[in-house]
């Protein structure tokens, strides 16, 4: 029953070598869910994932969550697929919650950090070059000559 519900159950007499890797993902949530748990929690479910596999992954945690009625806990940093799945948001930076509520709420924020993360943009409060001195200061102005 459960491998049906992760859209495995005519795969049951494959080998763990004889599954691709999304499917192998699949086995593990059958697995995750075959004590009917209240609580799910996922570290990166869609890390490494080929974009299919991902949409297939993101859905069937929601389906699995309403069908089920389970909670899930989400550790992703893909926003998009988060986004589209969850009921509620946390962000966290530095150790603490930046920003917290529905997709619909942060998608509207205006908080920097939020605006950064979820637009996935390289300039705001998260910055790319790590600090340090000046170019000048490291190479000389005749180097940037």
């Amino acid at each position: 029953m459960k491998l049906d519900a992760v859209g495995l159950r005519g795969a049951r007499a494959l080998m763990p070598a004889q599954i691709s890797g999304g499917m192998a993902r699949r086995v593990a949530l059958a697995r995750a869910i075959a004590s009917d748990p209240d609580l799910v929690m996922y570290d990166e479910p869609f890390a490494g994932l080929d974009p299919i596999s991902m949409n297939t992954a993101a859905r069937l945690i929601r389906q699995l969550n309403d069908a089920l009625g389970i909670t899930s806990v989400v550790v992703s940093h893909d926003v998009a697929e988060t986004f589209a799945i969850a009921d509620q948001v946390v962000l966290l930076a530095e150790g603490k919650v930046a920003a917290s509520g529905t997709p619909a709420e942060l998608r509207a924020s205006s908080h920097p950090l939020v605006r950064q993360f979820i637009g996935l943009t390289p300039d705001g409060p998260v910055e790319f070059h790590y600090p340090g001195p000046s170019v000048e200061e490291d190479f000389g102005a005749e180097a940037l000559r």
